[in-house]
């Protein structure tokens, strides 16, 4: 999968990067060292930007596609189940854990229902389905594939207005580069959804 548009891969590669550093600052910092329960989160956000930037730049093997796929599914499934307790209930402090769960998720939607739209060959299909995946590449997504990516791109963006406010401290500057990190991404990851289709 690759972004066609020069201007919006280095757009996306800017913000991008500067999510992963944003999460690695604040992490790096002796006042808001994270403990070590924070380091998935930091190790998640910092693969998912590198991946995210990758994909943009250079088309992938369908190896790579379906081991990303492999990856971040379970690395959203880890983090949804750990935004729970034993009785059912959302612990606030594991609030973080159901954002990752939704940025994968949404990189999996990319990766695997947008690949078509890309032209990009799953595992095991011939001459003959490429063929007919690039004629389905010049006819543009279906109208259930840009329903469901206007959704999950609308998804990103709401999940990054909270980390946005998190992250503006008095006097309009960032109080919180972790959580800018975290906005960055997720408004990174709705702008790439609509730039793919």
């Amino acid at each position: 999968m690759m972004i066609e548009s020069e201007t919006a891969r280095w757009l996306l590669t800017a913000v991008f990067a500067a999510a992963a550093l944003g999460t690695v600052w604040r992490w790096r910092q002796p006042a808001g060292q994270a403990r070590r329960a924070d380091q998935p989160a930091v190790a998640f956000c910092v693969v998912m930007c590198a991946a995210l930037i990758a994909m943009t730049w250079w088309p992938e093997p369908a190896a790579v596609t379906w081991l990303q796929v492999a990856g971040f599914g379970c690395a959203a499934l880890w983090f949804g189940l750990a935004s729970w307790d034993r009785f059912g209930q959302f612990r606030q402090p594991r609030l973080v854990g159901l954002h990752h769960a939704l940025m994968g998720g949404a990189m999996i939607w990319m990766l695997v229902a947008l690949s078509g739209v890309a032209g990009i060959r799953p595992p095991g299909s011939g001459q003959d389905a490429m063929a007919g995946m690039t004629a389905m590449s010049s006819a543009g997504p279906s109208i259930p594939v840009l329903a469901v990516s206007g959704l999950v791109a609308a998804c990103c963006a709401a999940a990054a207005l909270p980390w946005a406010a998190r992250a503006v401290g008095p006097g309009v500057r960032v109080a919180d580069t972790a959580a800018a990190g975290q906005a960055a991404m997720s408004a990174g990851m709705a702008a790439m959804l609509i730039v793919m289709l």
